[in-house]
């Protein structure tokens, strides 16, 4: 229901603010000299809203604070992100901090900077740039198409972290696969071993399905790929042996479950320091480039756009070269 509010200014005169709240919208205020054009318009914004019709750009949108935009933006347009979850996360976190309680129109590069500075403090650079690149996302959502005034706001960001270059060695793959062996869990050792074999990633090994191979042709099919484009994946001789060694009777090849957990578990029986999942797709990658395909072939195996996107996977060192020198 929208709320009226009577005010008298010090000469006396009376005036009535409308205002409107819904949750997943701006709110919105208005003042009139006469209570029923304030209730009428107070109507229209509601019958708007219940409808989905637009509302006149020249209501001022004056109260909206950066977490009703943030809201707006996390229940209008992130459930269709595929990092949906991750930015579900990151907002409710943003909603906790007293930087969402600001008025959008309020907005400075001095708030913003000092949100930059504040977790800076306490987190690494590389969380700090995805909240901020969450938060000028919804800015210049709620500034496009929201219909909220919120100031052009720009700061310095804090510097990207050097690209990972963690390549696991051979000694650490057998320490690896013997705990993964010893976990429990008949699929966790399984799809390390095609991790390494096809440079797929985590998701994509998770979401293969068995229709998904194609046993003739020697190819599995991802539908869904960090980039949004379906690929097709070449599988070696190694990969192909593991996939037919699986456990038959689940719709997907590896129902692993919680694979990242299952994954740190084993790192830690195995004591091998500073190696994660996608570790391994590095570990793939730099081991394709120097066995000999072409760049170009090996794009076709890791699914990379971008040559500079690949040659961030591709960790060869100088004793990698000396054989090919000769």
């Amino acid at each position: 229901m929208p709320t009226i509010s009577k005010r008298v200014n010090l000469a006396g005169e009376i005036s009535y603010q409308a205002k409107c709240r819904r949750k997943g919208f701006p709110t919105l205020s208005k003042t009139f000299g006469d209570k029923k054009e304030a209730i009428k318009w107070a109507r229209g914004i509601e019958r708007a809203w219940d409808t989905g019709e637009g509302i006149a750009a020249a209501t001022p949108v004056v109260e909206t604070s950066v977490g009703e935009v943030l809201i707006m933006y996390d229940t209008r347009c992130v459930p269709a992100h595929r990092s949906a979850d991750d930015e579900h996360r990151r907002i409710a976190a943003l909603l906790k901090h007293p930087f969402s309680r600001v008025r959008a129109a309020d907005l400075t590069p001095d708030v913003l900077a000092n949100y930059r500075d504040e977790r800076l403090r306490t987190v690494k650079p590389g969380t700090v740039l995805k909240e901020l690149n969450i938060i000028r996302a919804a800015l210049n959502r709620a500034r496009l198409e929201f219909g909220v005034s919120i100031p052009d706001v720009r700061i310095t960001r804090p510097r990207a972290p050097a690209a990972r270059d963690r390549v696991l060695k051979p000694e650490e793959e057998i320490l690896l696969l013997a705990a993964a062996h010893d976990s429990g869990n008949a699929y966790l050792a399984p799809a390390i071993e095609f991790a390494l074999a096809t440079a797929m990633r985590q998701g994509e090994i998770l979401a293969l399905r068995r229709e998904d191979i194609d046993w003739d042709r020697r190819v599995a099919r991802l539908h869904m790929t960090k980039n949004g484009t379906p690929r097709d994946v070449p599988l070696s001789s190694k990969a192909i042996s593991i996939l037919r060694a699986l456990p038959e009777g689940t719709e997907r090849m590896f129902a692993l479950g919680d694979i990242t957990h299952n994954f740190i578990r084993a790192v830690r029986r195995a004591k091998i320091p500073h190696i994660t999942f996608h570790d391994l797709r590095h570990t793939a990658c730099t081991r394709l480039a120097r066995d000999g395909p072409t760049t170009a072939q090996l794009r076709v195996v890791s699914g990379h756009k971008t040559l500079a996107m690949l040659q961030r996977y591709v960790n060869l060192s100088a004793d990698d070269l000396v054989g090919v020198l000769g």
